[in-house]
């Protein structure tokens, strides 16, 4: 047995050793197998990736405490939760303090995710603990988190060490009522370190990641967290040592678990992954035998060329696997369907290029069927030469974003698929395509059927009425404020009845912070003709920058022009903006209108465009209209605005003071789209 041990002791090194540092453990092993010893405690390892039924007869429960939903659940939720104690703790083997000989006690690690969700507010938390009385304490309630009582409280008998997860100040000790601590057989921590002041908040409901190592040479516990946001790790990392010897608390035979409880206010303390494994190490002693190192060598010899191999293959394969995890966490887990990679491929007949409906800067556009549904959809591959974490952004921002929202001049986001290192998504599909082939249908670069509807001005209004609406929502209805900072007719899909659907949130930004406006950013992004002239100032996004590319949208629709083609106007080459300026103070408006329309339009409802186009294409955002104005403007329900005769010029930076945000304050959703960087001249945004 002590020869297994030593050999599955050199597969643990070298499987997690780099490839130069094998030579130094081959040696090492080889040196160890000189001599005979003993072993560390038996080793201990276990891996729940989530928790079911299945896992249910591995755990002891107390009262009030369950599997559901995929976790563990301290205090379970159903019926009142208030003034409840529970423990679950791991029942299939109990942790040894020392090993067999009683003479090296055990390192271990061990990492677990815990969610706490508040239900009529916080209180009072939840523990890891260490212990050797498994069973649920009476009257532990409250601010004693399953732990102890008023009657047990500091008792060496308790025999229970825990790291504690506080989410309210309870006891006096307590320095705030968001912190971690260090418990020794009692309520009260010997170490504390408040959260609050790196943006770790434990009860915010959403993941947050705890790495716990335990060194039994220096007795110290290495306590590390990372709180997850709906785009990843956020705010600051904690990473704190405490100096603690576990034989001063414990003996052997020691139930690891969570225990928690629930005040006035009540909260779900919630495990929803958990694993933990022991440290083993070689023992060195003084006997030789010269039959053990022969057979040792040529064991060992064995392990050391196939633990190189597996070596590669095991990092790669635990690389993705740990991408893929950490990229799938960030996925709203009650967001849209998710479909299986094989169904996809079936689909898009294996992602034809026959099925192919375009490509926009965040991946490439399928047309597919779905007969377990029996529908048509559109999928959206993610660009396949971008494995990169800005790809899985992107990826992950258009599920959580799209599928939150809910508006009928919105593109609907189907389901999601995240397998065989692929990033698909599933949407509405529809015949009519986007908005640029119809209104640029004449351009010699666009190919269309003879069998093309005629884009009439009926429809045209109808589409920016809808476009307006959809920015609204987004500006104003919705749970989040989003920022779509891609507005233009590629990005308006079009229904059989031509209404206008909004889609493609390749660089939407969603701000979280109640009345702010805008979102700063590290590079300008958009497209070229429809960016406002301060974001290349402020590196900003904001309500304002969406007005004006509506503004440049509206004019896109009524003109057929191309906001990024120069006219040529007076022997000169300006751009949208400037043409529209021009004729408006000439008092050609109706000279705006597309030339395929032969002069059949609404000739108000044309003047209240353009008016409102102009007025969303301020130079100074201070003067554009929200939104919600611009909607009332379109439906008759405010008038249109009056803009100046000439268009005012552009002067940087504007009087006054603005209020600017940093990156690290908003909830960024880093998603598709190419952007174009662009450079200003004094009537037009062009290209670099």
């Amino acid at each position: 047995m002590y020869f297994l041990g030593v050999i599955e002791e050199s597969r643990f090194h070298l499987a997690m050793a780099t490839p130069n540092s094998m030579i130094l453990s081959f040696s090492f092993i080889a040196s160890a197998a000189l001599v005979l010893g003993g072993r560390t405690c038996s080793c201990l390892q276990f891996n729940y990736p989530s928790f079911d039924t299945t896992s249910k007869d591995d755990f002891s429960f107390s009262p009030h405490s369950a599997i559901a939903n995929g976790s563990l659940q301290i205090v379970q939720n159903t019926g009142d939760l208030s003034h409840k104690s529970g423990r679950v703790v791991y029942a299939k083997e109990t942790l040894k303090l020392w090993n067999r000989k009683q003479t090296v006690p055990t390192s271990f690690r061990t990492q677990f995710t815990l969610n706490i969700l508040p239900q009529n507010g916080t209180g009072e938390g939840m523990a890891f603990i260490l212990t050797n009385n498994p069973s649920l304490p009476r009257n532990s309630s409250g601010q004693w988190l399953g732990i102890c009582n008023n009657q047990t409280d500091g008792a060496p008998m308790n025999r229970i060490v825990a790291v504690e997860f506080d989410t309210s100040k309870s006891v006096e000790d307590d320095q705030d009522g968001n912190h971690v601590g260090l418990d020794l057989n009692s309520i009260k921590s010997v170490n504390q370190y408040p959260l609050s002041n790196l943006s770790i908040i434990l009860s915010g409901g959403t993941d947050v990641l705890v790495s716990i190592t335990y060194n039994s040479t220096t007795h110290v516990f290495i306590l590390s967290i990372v709180q997850y946001n709906t785009t990843g790790p956020g705010g600051h990392n904690l990473r704190e040592s405490w100096p603690v010897d576990l034989s001063q608390h414990l003996l052997d035979g020691i139930y690891l678990g969570f225990a928690g409880s629930t005040g006035d206010y009540t909260q779900l303390n919630q495990i929803k992954s958990w694993n933990f494994t022991t440290v083993d190490e070689v023992i060195v002693e003084t006997r030789h035998e010269s039959r053990v190192f022969l057979c040792l060598v040529t064991l060992i010899s064995f392990a050391t060329c196939s633990s190189l191999v597996l070596f590669v293959w095991r990092r790669v394969t635990q690389q993705r696997r740990l991408a893929y995890q950490a990229l799938e966490k960030m996925i709203d887990a009650h967001g849209p369907v998710r479909f299986k990679l094989k169904e996809l491929k079936h689909a898009t007949a294996n992602f034809s290029p026959r099925r192919k409906l375009g490509r926009g800067g965040g991946g490439t556009v399928y047309h597919g069927y779905l007969k377990r549904i029996n529908r048509e959809v559109a999928v959206k591959r993610v660009s396949a030469n971008d494995k990169s974490r800005r790809g899985e952004k992107e990826f992950v921002a258009e599920v959580n974003t799209i599928s939150k929202l809910s508006h009928r001049n919105l593109v609907k986001l189907m389901g999601w698929c995240h397998d065989g290192g692929e990033l698909l998504l599933v949407y509405d599909y529809f015949p009519l395509g986007s908005l640029d082939k119809l209104l640029f249908a004449n351009d010699k670069e666009t190919t269309l059927s003879t069998e093309t509807p005629e884009l009439t001005w009926d429809r045209r209004f109808r589409i920016i009425c809808g476009v307006a609406s959809a920015l609204d929502y987004l500006h104003h209805g919705s749970s989040k404020r989003i920022l779509h900072r891609d507005v233009k007719a590629w990005n308006v899909m079009l229904d059989a009845e031509y209404n206008a659907r909004l889609g493609d949130f390749g660089l939407a930004r969603s701000i979280q912070l109640e009345g702010v406006t805008h979102h700063s950013t590290q590079a300008v992004a958009g497209t070229r003709g429809y960016m406002a002239h301060e974001s290349f100032f402020t590196g900003r996004a904001s309500l304002d920058t969406d007005v004006y590319a509506f503004g440049v949208f509206v004019m896109e629709v009524i003109t057929g022009k191309s906001p990024s083609r120069p006219m040529i106007y007076d022997r000169q080459e300006i751009y949208i903006v400037d043409w529209i300026w021009r004729h408006y103070s000439l008092g050609k408006v109706p000279e705006t209108a597309d030339a395929v329309l032969g002069g059949v339009y609404d000739e108000e409802q044309v003047d209240i465009a353009v008016r409102l186009a102009l007025a969303c294409c301020h130079p100074n955002p201070r003067y554009r209209p929200s939104m919600k104005k611009a909607v009332q403007v379109l439906i008759g329900g405010a008038p249109a605005p009056i803009p100046p005769p000439e268009r005012p010029a552009f002067i940087w930076p504007l009087s006054g003071t603005q209020q600017e945000i940093e990156l690290a304050q908003v909830g960024v959703l880093f998603m598709g789209g190419q952007p174009s960087f662009c450079s200003i001249t004094s009537t037009s945004l062009t290209g670099r």
